[in-house]
């Protein structure tokens, strides 16, 4: 007599190769598509044109990203990166690390940062000290759904040693509303009123 046991472990599902869409200085990946064809993965200005139209988290608006923030990448993923893009970053180690030998694609998985707004400029802070991750702040006007809002400032920096930036140099008006990228962690949102 045989016995056979059935492996009671959960399965793997098969990573997918995909195109991602990131933002080039945080690694925070904005679309995800697979394709029939391979090679190297198209230019973002075949899959964006001059800007990339993203959603507002918790609001009601449309954000122009323009395409030279972005950059497209191809590699292993899981299949639920097409469900989900937003909650992943790709790690090629940035201005302050190491690069790894292979771009890696990791789940967001740190608390957002908060913001606010200290004479004209954006204060980000960090539950998590990490000095060295890099932040990009797109500032623009209230956006509206179906119009989109192109961002008026952007600014490019990493957090401080006390895992806090102060970014803007006082050019960020009171009633501007910003998204805020730290790379690891989830899209934060300053808006000075109520998001509608």
């Amino acid at each position: 007599m045989t016995i056979t046991t059935r492996d009671q472990s959960v399965p793997q599902t098969p990573e997918l190769t995909v195109t991602v869409v990131r933002l080039e200085h945080t690694g925070h990946v904005l679309a995800a598509l697979t394709r029939a064809t391979t090679g190297p993965p198209p230019a973002v200005r075949l899959l964006t044109q001059s800007a990339f139209p993203l959603a507002v988290p918790g609001a009601s608006g449309l954000v122009l990203v323009p395409a030279e923030l972005l950059t497209t990448e191809q590699l292993g993923a899981p299949r639920d990166i097409l469900a989900a893009p937003w909650r992943w970053y790709v790690d090629t180690g940035g201005e302050q690390a190491a690069a790894p030998a292979t771009p890696q694609l990791k789940p967001v998985s740190c608390p957002a940062p908060s913001v606010g707004l200290t004479e004209g400029s954006l204060n980000i802070a960090s539950s998590t000290t990490d000095g060295a991750a890099p932040v990009l702040a797109l500032v623009h006007p209230t956006a509206q759904w179906g119009t989109g809002s192109a961002v008026s400032l952007q600014i490019r920096d990493a957090l401080g040693p006390n895992g806090a930036a102060l970014l803007g140099n006082g050019n960020v008006a009171e009633s501007d509303e910003a998204l805020v990228f730290v790379r690891g962690r989830p899209v934060a949102v300053y808006a000075p009123g109520e998001i509608d």
